[in-house]
């Protein structure tokens, strides 16, 4: 048995045999804590992800504290107008530097006071000057890559990344023809919701509608056509996205013509991250995962400061709505999938080509990764 074999716990051509017969990872690979671990090192620590909106860093001295999967990430506004961005653990014992979105001329760990100035030098070591060869020049917080896009701030945990439009050339093109760019929208709230599924399944989730004219019959369905023949989906480089019309015939959600009439605009970029629009509300979303059974959503949303005010409330109460029904049907997925008495899900590819695309991406990095282990 070769160690690709023993870390992906299945022979890679019978996988790859697999994925191009229409069926989906093997179930283990939903709960498998080696697997998970994989996920960690090589997908999310060298990939983009949003951290959040750009108006929490409009000042010097403002930061924003986010979770990259396992890794702690603070962005600071520096004093000189430069965003930066770094791993928000302490050089000395890996104590949080920053616990709080909050605004300060420094970044500093509470538990032993350890300061560094917001370019991520260390200023101050109490004591310091008690250590023979201690040189403060050699424990600079360790940086990561960040940059912007619209109203939002995006990181990636690789310090050497190239920039997002260079690793994701077909984005700006979509978000452009498809009129998604939350440009007049105000920012209001954050939703968090706490996933008992594995993120690979709340993605698979988010990037098909197959199952809205169910789960979401007098939610998103109602408000959006989903019917195969009009729902559609863009699958290219390392987005996933989709794009629908609102539903003529709509009971309780209905569209009231505000503007363009552009519909649901959803774009997912690898591996786990988006941005949703129509003409009334828009948010971002960010996936972390928690644990190999886990997963956390995030959500930073805004309206159009033009609806009526207990329309766009009926509005954002039909999302939430939505993710909530979505939250229930991947808590009952999860059991399914650890029982692994189905070894394997079959895709329906006209309606699922989504998950096939983001299956495909996935391999692509866990593959690499196990032959290097």
């Amino acid at each position: 048995m070769t160690v690709t074999t023993t870390v992906l716990g299945a022979d890679p051509v019978e996988i790859e045999a697999a994925l191009a017969a229409g069926k989906t990872f093997p179930a283990r690979w939903y709960s498998d804590p080696a697997i998970y671990e994989l996920e960690l090192d090589h997908i999310f620590a060298r990939t983009w992800h949003v951290a959040g909106p750009l108006e929490r860093l409009r000042n010097p001295g403002d930061r924003i504290v986010c979770q990259v999967a396992h890794i702690p990430i603070v962005v600071v506004r520096a004093l000189d107008g430069e965003l930066h961005g770094f791993v928000n653990v302490c050089r000395h014992r890996a104590y949080p530097v920053e616990t709080e979105c909050a605004n300060r001329k420094t970044l500093q760990c509470y538990y032993h006071g350890w300061t560094y100035d917001l370019d991520g030098s260390l200023r101050n070591a109490p004591r310091c000057e008690r250590e023979a060869g201690f040189d403060k020049s050699e424990f600079s917080l360790v940086p990561v890559t960040v940059d912007t896009w619209g109203e939002f701030v995006l990181v990636n945990p690789d310090p050497e990344a190239a920039p997002f439009r260079e690793t994701n050339p077909e984005f700006e093109p979509l978000v452009t023809s498809r009129h998604l760019d939350f440009a007049g929208y105000r920012y209001v709230n954050q939703w968090t919701y706490e996933i008992a599924a594995n993120w690979k399944v709340w993605v698979e989730n988010a990037t098909e509608c197959y199952h809205c004219p169910t789960v979401h019959k007098c939610s998103f369905s109602d408000a959006f056509e989903v019917d195969a023949d009009i729902y559609e989906y863009v699958n290219t480089g390392g987005l996933m996205a989709q794009f629908t019309p609102y539903n003529r015939s709509a009971r309780t959600y209905t569209a009231n013509g505000r503007s363009g009439g552009h519909g649901f605009r959803f774009i997912y970029f690898w591996p786990s991250s988006f941005f949703a629009q129509d003409d009334y509300v828009a948010f971002s979303g960010a996936i972390i995962p928690t644990s190999p059974e886990t997963c956390r959503f995030v959500a930073e949303v805004y309206v159009h400061p033009d609806c009526d005010e207990q329309f766009v409330q009926d509005w954002m109460e039909m999302y939430n709505l939505t993710l909530a029904e979505d939250a229930a049907a991947v808590a009952v997925q999860q059991p399914g999938l650890r029982s692994r008495m189905v070894p394997h899900g079959r895709l329906m590819p006209a309606s699922e080509s989504s998950i096939a695309y983001f299956h495909g991406l996935v391999w692509e990095a866990l593959s690499e990764a196990a032959g290097q282990a």
